[in-house]
């Protein structure tokens, strides 16, 4: 067994993993705006917390534990945490922190990638071995395989696919730059369109919000947005096959909630606009959604190598 912890721009999950990458006791929290005004507080009495109280209902000690792995948005770098923009957390040296407390070897990596590594072991990306992993929520992540390998970079972390840029000069980033892909396309920027154009409470759940878009998918206020946002993320997921050529794209967070509705439409733009360079047939270019949902960030990082 090993806890697997996901720290997400919007929540912190924290379980206790089994060999099959099974979830057997899980503890999650949202986190505040007033959180974030002493984030990393707020994030490591959390997680120390919440391993206490896992332990403590499993009846184990640390002893029955292999590590601590944790899924971070960000930069890692020498197994310290850097740069996660979204939360304006510049450094977090959280590993040497966890182990002095529990006496476990701690691992970290991309969230992104965790869950992508969760996915081709466990989910949807299992039965291939070349696939893309894009999680899209409060920013966008992703991750790559090829032959059945994670695609790391030696010299930084790298796959930064929100950060790509696909309007010149466009929306600020919370990265200093512009025009990058999660600033059109994470389910952040879409929520927060839906709520100005609905008109709704500004501190209306996620849920309330996902059932607010399928109601009004043909909403004529709400149609151009969606369009907008298919046109996006068409330009967005296009570069990714353009450069991976990847035999499956699998898309994680917060989308899933709206996925069966738009992957279609998406598929449809695609092809529409000629975007591949190699071109594919409609029934090729093979989206799905992750099956493993918010939990896969969890399992992911329980089951590093």
């Amino acid at each position: 067994m090993n806890i697997g912890i996901d720290i997400g721009g919007s929540h912190i999950g924290v379980g206790l993993v089994g060999a099959s990458g099974k979830i057997i006791n899980k503890k999650e929290v949202d986190i505040t705006e007033k959180d974030k005004k002493n984030i990393e507080k707020m994030i490591v009495n959390t997680i120390i917390e919440f391993i206490k109280n896992i332990l403590k209902e499993q009846d184990i000690t640390t002893k029955e534990v292999g590590y601590i792995g944790i899924a971070s948005p960000g930069t890692i770098e020498n197994n310290c945490i850097y740069n996660v923009v979204n939360l304006g957390l510049e450094k977090l040296d959280i590993a040497k922190i966890l182990n002095k407390e529990f006496g476990l070897d701690v691992k970290i990596k991309n969230d992104a990638k965790c869950a992508g590594i969760a996915e081709s072991m466990y989910g949807s990306t299992k039965p291939v071995q070349d696939s893309i992993y894009l999680c899209l929520g409060t920013g966008i992540g992703g991750s790559a395989f090829i032959n059945n390998k994670l695609v790391e970079p030696r010299y930084k972390s790298g796959m930064e696919f929100g950060h790509m840029i696909i309007e010149k000069d466009g929306r600020q980033c919370n990265c200093g730059s512009r025009g990058c892909f999660e600033t059109y396309c994470s389910m952040k920027v879409l929520k927060q369109e839906i709520i100005e154009t609905l008109e709704l409470d500004t501190k209306t759940a996620g849920a309330e919000i996902v059932k607010e878009i399928r109601k009004h998918m043909d909403d004529l206020r709400i149609k151009p947005l969606i369009q907008e946002y298919i046109e996006y993320l068409a330009i967005g997921i296009s570069n990714l096959i353009n450069i991976f050529e990847p035999e499956t794209i699998c898309i994680g967070g917060s989308f899933v909630y709206i996925g069966d509705l738009i992957i279609p439409m998406i598929v449809e733009e695609i092809q529409r606009k000629e975007l591949l360079f190699n071109k594919r047939k409609e029934k090729d270019i093979k989206i799905v959604l992750a099956s493993l949902g918010n939990d896969a960030g969890i399992i992911g990082a329980a089951s590093l190598l």
